[in-house]
């Protein structure tokens, strides 16, 4: 599922560009894009939570979690502060009381609860009120104030994660999450909020309806493990194609809306949803497949950022077309990707996350644990064939 994680990265990141397209041509916007990533989560998290049996320690599942999606954020968020953001932050935060400061500083620095930020206004006295619509309240919003303004998602990630080793290990379970997701939509389409935004993707228990879908394709997954693995070759690179076609080639906009379940697109919501289970099952040995999804996350993190330092210092490069901001984007993804998430996945490891392929074969012997049970050179001789075969 690496390369579709990587289109849906490039539909947020053209979505943010000027006019929203690329040479011209506008992707799968934004707002789907997103909830695609919540289905694949789903499907993700499920499937490490029945597989790692590290995780059967919910501890090592948080902390193995936050580090995955920290240290990247930690370096986009200083860096947007002290080049783009600082005066405005610190003139922002002179608005608000103790609390209503206290809680932007804590979630900007830990990430924790940035998507209550979509929920919350600032009244004249500095205090922080709930709001039924962030952009309609007067004065000053709060939204202003996140540095990466784009991990709103991440805090609804951060919902689903408290409770997915609770859940995600059971069908019935996922079923019940399912359930109560439909539940709430059906809720907030019913009430028919006058704004739309931020209830239709940004209302985490609302969106439990499409972790939940991922995990239960999870488990719809193990029925493929016995098909030809020919078949799944073809219609798992058949399905890419047609998946693919559909984010890239067809421009989908908001005129697509369900009504009574308050959610955009909701086809095409249905079609990642059946289509993680071919995909996972067909590429999850793709090394190259796993490499291109490793950058779906720094993309979707520093574009922004990215932006930002294009429009102040090199404004020529941005460009109607916006290939070069694109472009820009990769390349920094690239760059935060090695630098940050795979060194930290090398740590990772210790509390049961999948290492890539890339990593294992660059790690030095020295770093490997040790396999107590094995004297040093068979440890060794273990670690050089296991390599030889990863090269293979």
């Amino acid at each position: 599922m690496g390369t579709l994680r990587f289109l849906l990265a490039l539909c947020v990141v053209v979505t943010h560009a000027t006019g929203g397209t690329i040479f011209g041509h506008s992707l799968l916007n934004g707002i789907t894009a997103v909830q695609g990533f919540y289905v694949i989560s789903g499907f993700l998290i499920t499937m490490v939570l029945n597989t790692r049996p590290a995780y059967q320690d919910v501890g090592q599942f948080y902390l193995s979690r936050y580090l995955r999606l920290w240290p990247a954020y930690a370096i986009v968020a200083m860096l947007t502060f002290l080049i783009l953001k600082r005066p405005a932050f610190v003139a922002g935060l002179e608005h608000l009381d103790f609390a209503g400061a206290l809680f932007v500083i804590v979630s900007n620095c830990a990430i924790f609860f940035q998507d209550l930020y979509l929920f919350l206004a600032i009244s004249p006295d500095g205090s922080l009120f709930f709001t039924s619509h962030f952009g309609t309240e007067p004065g000053p919003q709060l939204n202003g104030l996140m540095l990466v303004p784009q991990m709103w998602s991440v805090g609804v990630e951060l919902t689903f994660y408290a409770i997915a080793p609770f859940v995600c290990r059971s069908p019935i379970r996922l079923l019940g999450l399912l359930t109560v997701g439909v539940v709430t939509r059906l809720a907030i389409g019913y009430w028919s909020p006058p704004a739309i935004d931020p209830w239709h993707y940004r209302f985490s228990p609302a969106e439990m309806v499409m972790f939940a879908a991922g995990g239960l394709s999870y488990f719809a997954s193990k029925a493929l493990r016995s098909v030809p693995a020919v078949i799944l070759q073809v219609g798992g690179t058949a399905c890419l194609a047609a998946t693919a076609a559909i984010i890239i080639a067809t421009p989908l906009s908001i005129q697509n809306f369900s009504q009574t379940l308050f959610l955009q697109n909701p086809k095409v919501i249905l079609l990642i949803i059946l289509a993680c289970p071919l995909l996972f099952v067909t590429f999850r040995k793709s090394r190259l497949d796993s490499m291109i999804g490793e950058l779906s996350y720094p993309m979707y993190l520093s574009h922004l950022f990215v932006a930002g330092m294009m429009v102040r210092y090199t404004p020529s490069l941005m460009t109607p077309d916006n290939f070069a901001y694109v472009c820009a984007t990769v390349v920094f993804s690239a760059a935060l990707l090695w630098l940050v998430v795979l060194p930290v996945d090398r740590y990772r490891r210790r509390f049961g996350a999948r290492v890539p392929d890339a990593i294992e074969t660059i790690t030095p012997i020295p770093a490997l644990p040790r396999d107590e049970h094995l004297p040093a050179h068979q440890t060794a001789r273990t670690y050089r064939t296991r390599t030889h075969l990863n090269a293979r």
